[in-house]
């Protein structure tokens, strides 16, 4: 039986909104308060983002919610990665509530005056405090792939994934046979 209701969605959420900007390249995916609507809109499921127009002041937030998110994905310890969660779930008032839609009283932790910010970080910011305690720090990670800096969480049996993607492994994997056989040349 699974006891939270903060696995499965927030924590994609989380990794969207983390890959909304690309590190290797640069390369921004919010560039605009109608992107952020579209990113909330595809993202609500049964956590109902805050209704109303979007601003610029959305979206710089979101942005800085999204930064302390990858570090909670970069953290290489318990003890940062929690901080890191912790700090954010503080910052944007998270308090739990029982909620009643759906399929039965279950817990939300929304912040008392939410702003898009404020809703991603309390639902992302659950998400990934659910998936430390249940599955371990080595669930969360950044691609190891020398192009990419994505993260994903690692549903793999024995926490062995180390791409965030299958093009990002066979991509590496293509560049370490290639090298193998300039070397032997």
């Amino acid at each position: 039986m699974d006891f939270s209701h903060y696995s499965d969605q927030p924590i994609q959420t989380a990794v969207d909104l983390v890959n909304t900007y690309e590190q290797f390249d640069a390369v921004e995916h919010l560039v605009s308060p109608t992107d952020l609507s579209v990113f909330l809109a595809t993202h609500a499921s049964d956590f109902d983002p805050p209704e109303g127009d979007l601003t610029e002041k959305d979206l710089h937030e979101v942005r800085a919610v999204r930064s302390r998110l990858r570090e909670v994905f970069a953290a290489t310890d318990d003890q940062t990665a929690s901080t890191a969660i912790n700090d954010l779930l503080s910052d944007v008032g998270a308090t739990p509530r029982v909620s009643l839609h759906g399929e039965g009283p279950h817990l939300h932790f929304e912040p008392d005056h939410a702003t898009p910010a404020r809703w991603l970080g309390a639902v992302t910011a659950m998400g990934l405090g659910v998936a430390m305690i249940e599955g371990g720090l080595e669930r969360l990670g950044v691609c190891d792939s020398s192009t990419c800096g994505d993260v994903f969480i690692d549903t793999s049996r024995n926490r062995s994934r180390r791409f965030c993607s299958d093009t990002c492994t066979t991509r590496e994997n293509v560049a370490a046979y290639r090298a193998r056989k300039a070397e032997e040349g």
